[in-house]
């Protein structure tokens, strides 16, 4: 994806654009609004993060600006917690989406593959072999049951709840109901509950009048107005206090909710998803949440297996996260077989996000083009399932991938060791000292 980065926080600007690189995006950035116009005008950008204060042009502006050079282009706000209402602003004059900063990574990354997903054209049905539904890979009859099931609800407008594990892509899942059904045209918003003290996601959500607290000295418009039209998606809802499940049970009831200190109700259409990692029933019988708002978010329900119930997805998964790859070098990543053999050999227990996690980290230290099974087994933590897998010698390991790395190269010594980032005469004491030596022909 070809993404354009203002900041003009130099330090912030400089390791998010390596970073984004470094996954296989191609990253232009600057400090200044006109020089993102003059950018924007000579080439073609598929998202632009914009911060929402710097000193020659405000975010708002620059992004009215954007729309009009390039009118496909999706642009992202950047704020921080105090400034949501000039997101929220953004958003109405043409903004795609917001983060708060400080930005995750992922989040960000989520947000550039589902600016792909839009601007591609929705797949007629999910292919196993040759691509994924939505960012989700893989051909198991346990991702298909998934796939099935988020076709079924995604047009229905009862609210939907994703159970599962963390890292089994909650998130993700919700996307796909979004932007596969009938409102992929309206806003997606995301709000996390377990990131937000109780009072700051009341307002979060319906948001508040000006007088309504201390310190309310403007009108605030609630996440359910933004995305009015649209879905919102609740992650981790089981951190939600009773006071405000007891709130957001109502919205539910007639789509009607009063921002905190007004007298008037606000009316709007936004599809809720839900997602929870925990035991949903036992919350209930617990009484950490409502039964009432439980059975109304039942409806459409979706669960969502963890990565060891599907581990024949593994090998489309490592393809589909590494297609966008790249090594320090900036050469694209290929996975050899026995490297997918010693993911195939762990338990996942962080589950997709895990494997990411595992593949971007390997990608970034891989000497050459291939991954190699010696590399991934010393990634991998050790379990009882990985012993087969990881060697119990560092020289052993060294050993293999020296080996391996010869193999890729064709048995040259100087592509080798070039690509190992050694000299020459190193790579040749090594293989000395470990008896490596070119088979015959």
């Amino acid at each position: 994806m070809e993404l354009l980065i203002v900041d003009d926080d130099n330090a912030f600007r400089k390791s998010v654009s390596m970073a984004l690189e470094r996954r296989g995006h191609s990253v232009a950035s600057t400090g200044a609004g006109p020089e993102a116009m003059r950018m924007a005008a000579g080439a073609r950008f598929d998202v632009a993060f914009v911060d929402m204060k710097m000193p020659e042009m405000s975010g708002v502006e620059l992004v009215r600006e954007l729309r009009h050079i390039q009118p496909g282009l999706r642009t992202v706000i950047l704020t921080g917690h105090g400034s949501i209402d000039g997101a929220v602003e953004a958003i109405k004059t043409g903004a795609w989406h917001y983060l708060t900063k400080p930005c995750e990574l992922d989040n960000m990354e989520a947000l550039i593959r589902a600016a792909y997903k839009e601007a591609a054209p929705a797949p007629v049905a999910p292919d196993p072999t040759a691509g994924t539904y939505h960012g989700m890979a893989g051909g198991s009859r346990a991702l298909m049951g998934v796939i099935a099931a988020i076709r079924c609800v995604k047009d229905s407008p009862f609210p939907a709840l994703i159970t599962g594990e963390s890292g089994t892509g909650k998130e993700l899942a919700s996307r796909a109901i979004h932007f596969d059904g009938v409102r992929r045209t309206k806003p997606f918003i995301a709000i996390n509950c377990a990131s937000l003290k109780p009072e700051l996601l009341e307002n979060e959500l319906f948001g508040h009048v000006r007088g309504a607290f201390t310190g309310a000295i403007v009108n605030k418009e609630g996440l359910l107005k933004v995305a009015d039209g649209g879905t919102i998606f609740i992650d981790e809802i089981g951190d939600m206090n009773l006071t405000v499940q007891a709130s957001l049970l109502r919205f539910l009831e007639g789509g009607r909710f009063r921002q905190l200190g007004a007298t008037v109700e606000t009316q709007v259409d936004v599809r809720v998803v839900a997602a929870i990692n925990k035991d949903m029933e036992e919350e209930v019988r617990l009484k950490r949440f409502r039964h009432d708002l439980y059975y109304r978010l039942n409806v459409c329900r979706i669960d969502l297996p963890p990565l060891r119930k599907r581990m024949e997805d593994v090998p489309a998964l490592a393809r589909h996260f590494l297609g966008a790859s790249r090594t320090a070098g900036g050469t694209t990543v290929d996975i050899a077989p026995a490297a997918v053999d010693a993911l195939n050999a762990y338990d996942w227990p962080g589950n997709v996000r895990e494997l990411m996690n595992v593949l971007s980290r390997a990608a970034l230290l891989c000497k050459d083009s291939v991954i190699t099974r010696w590399l991934i087994a010393s990634i991998l933590p050790s379990s009882d399932r990985t012993q087969s897998v990881v060697l119990p010698c560092l020289e052993e390991i060294e050993k293999r991938h020296l080996h391996e790395s010869l193999r890729c190269n064709g048995w040259n010594v100087s592509r080798t060791s070039q690509s190992l980032g050694i000299d020459r005469r190193t790579l040749q004491r090594k293989m000395k000292r470990y008896h490596i030596a070119r088979p015959p022909a």
